[in-house]
């Protein structure tokens, strides 16, 4: 017989604080609880002791339902689902389902809700020996062309998680690319597109032009923001430019060939360039290595040259 989810009449509370304990939620967002999870939600994980989920106490229907939704994850054991938690849970409804998020909540709560994933995203960074903190690397747009044209692998478009939490930047979204396809990622949930490698690569191309930096290792690539971006928003609190992410390039600047026009004032998201009159000043300490600047400058004043 399946066990009845939503049997508990009217959740209170004291059932949503209890909850909150079970999901990892910190808090100072409790009192989202009822308008993030349903009271079937809040009633199933209260009434499994065990954290198991799993047929035929649970129908397959809303088992797959709430995987896909991230409230619930996969286990080793095939067919056995555990509870995710609210920062795994979020990375996914906000991904998959950012109209449903914008409307539970305003411009304020999501800031909320982005500065706690943030500092946890941060808490979790350990850096390596040469003070690097994930594998993340900088790449120009060439150089990301070239690895998906040689990457054999099946790869998967998404929406990129920073934006979709915040989106002040109004960049686009739909610009995640992944090779991640087993258990809890977005592919498996059913949450990703899967691409031709010139699809992907028209992908970056938008991106591009568009203003974002490109970034990669090896689950996949992303093309980021500054203002979103965990990554680089990471990197200013760490102050690892240049080490951190890993950048292979550097750009130099001929001030000769300078026309002053300012549009790589524009296109840095990194502050390298600022624009005082008609001057131009350029500090390479914060220089991602993108390309971005390069490929706007109409009198090639400017270049990437080996970091090293």
């Amino acid at each position: 017989m399946k066990r009845r989810v939503g049997v508990m009449s009217g959740i209170t509370s004291e059932d949503c604080r209890q909850f909150a304990g079970m999901f990892s939620i910190p808090e100072r967002l409790v009192s989202y609880v009822p308008r993030l999870f349903s009271d079937e939600e809040i009633s199933a994980a209260l009434s499994n002791e065990k954290n198991r989920f799993c047929a035929p106490d649970y129908s397959e229907r809303w088992l797959k339902e709430e995987y896909h939704r991230g409230f619930l994850n996969k286990t080793p054991q095939a067919g056995v689902y555990c509870l995710n938690n609210l920062y795994g849970m979020m990375d996914v409804f906000a991904v998959s389902r950012r109209e449903e998020y914008d409307r539970l909540f305003t411009s304020a709560e999501k800031h909320e809700i982005d500065d706690w994933y943030f500092e946890t995203y941060f808490s979790r960074l350990v850096p390596d020996e040469k003070g690097r903190l994930t594998e993340d690397k900088v790449m120009t747009l060439d150089e990301m062309l070239e690895t998906i044209a040689s990457d054999p692998r099946q790869i998967y478009l998404n929406n990129c998680d920073c934006r979709s939490l915040t989106g002040d930047c109004g960049k686009p979204v739909r610009t995640c690319l992944t090779y991640k396809d087993g258990p809890n990622t977005f592919v498996d949930r059913g949450l990703s597109q899967a691409l031709t490698k010139e699809e992907a690569m028209e992908i970056v191309r938008k991106a591009d032009r568009d203003g974002l930096m490109h970034t990669t290792m090896s689950g996949g690539m992303c093309n980021c923001c500054s203002d979103c971006c965990y990554l680089f928003r990471s990197q200013r609190r760490a102050g690892t430019y240049g080490i951190w992410p890993a950048a292979k390039w550097i750009a130099s600047y001929d001030a000769g060939k300078c026309i002053r026009c300012g549009l790589c004032v524009k296109r840095c998201w990194m502050g390298v360039f600022q624009k005082a009159g008609k001057d131009i000043t350029f500090d390479s300490a914060r220089c991602a290595g993108c390309g971005l600047c390069v490929s706007t400058c109409p009198a090639g004043a400017l270049k990437l040259e080996n970091r090293e």
